[in-house]
């Protein structure tokens, strides 16, 4: 599977980075995003789109298994999306059988795991219209009545235990080459009360002419190489402390 996932996401390098760039299409109730793009990806839309042509192939078929990455049971809608890297996007992923978790497999006994109380209601409440895409010409009455939809949808949702199992980012130089390429690296922060997840940037490792590469939705920047140990060492000192990286096989 690495090789074809490095194809496939030889396509999107030095694509714009665009925070949000996918929503539910022309017709939807909070983000008329596209499905599917070309042009502009962020850190998970990158992975899930390279995913989806990799298992897929054609468009057509990347379309399909893309509807299956991004939502819980491949129905589209917002409160379907799997917003949430921890309680969402790998655990239904991982049950859908596109993914393997193989963290433990690579950091065997250093492996640990991290916690944090995940609150999807705190997270729909402060929601704004700034979270909602294809709405510029409607009336302000009309944008903040959907946005007031927006935030009730979490309205009665109970709060969620997220762990997630990682390799310490001390441990994971040492272990760099017991990564098979073409894995996808979750990056683990410690639990923070002020942000709502653990997971706060999604990438693939490769294997590059001079070693592992991190190939990435680079933050207000591209897709784009870089090499794996230098990225790494650039996160010590991280003000939001990064613990380390989950692993993932895509089956």
């Amino acid at each position: 599977m690495g090789p074809r996932l490095l194809a496939a996401s030889e396509k999107f390098l030095g694509v714009t980075y665009v925070l949000g760039p996918l929503g539910e299409g022309p017709d939807a109730e909070f983000d008329r995003g596209p499905l599917l793009s070309y042009t502009e990806l962020d850190c998970t839309t990158f992975v899930e789109e390279t995913m989806a042509f990799a298992l897929g192939g054609g468009e057509d078929r990347a379309l399909d298994i893309l509807r299956r990455i991004r939502y819980r049971d491949g129905l589209i809608s917002y409160q379907t999306r799997n917003h949430f890297p921890e309680v969402d996007w790998l655990p239904n992923n991982m049950a859908a059988g596109f993914l393997k978790d193989i963290t433990a497999r690579v950091g065997g006994a250093n492996t640990r795991t991290a916690r944090k109380i995940i609150s999807k209601r705190e997270w729909y409440a402060a929601k704004t219209a700034a979270d909602m895409q294809g709405f510029e010409a409607e009336p302000p009455a009309q944008i903040e009545a959907r946005l007031n939809r927006l935030r009730a949808l979490g309205a009665d949702m109970p709060d969620q235990q997220a762990s997630i199992d990682y390799v310490p980012l001390e441990s994971v130089f040492a272990l760099l080459g017991s990564i098979p390429s073409g894995t996808v690296a979750a990056l683990v922060r410690e639990d923070n009360p002020n942000e709502p997840t653990l997971v706060s940037h999604q990438f693939f490792i490769f294997d590059g002419p001079a070693g592992k590469v991190i190939r990435h939705a680079a933050y207000g920047k591209m897709v784009m190489d870089v090499p794996a140990a230098d990225y790494l060492a650039g996160l010590a000192g991280a003000s939001w402390r990064v613990l380390g990286l989950n692993l993932a096989s895509v089956n």
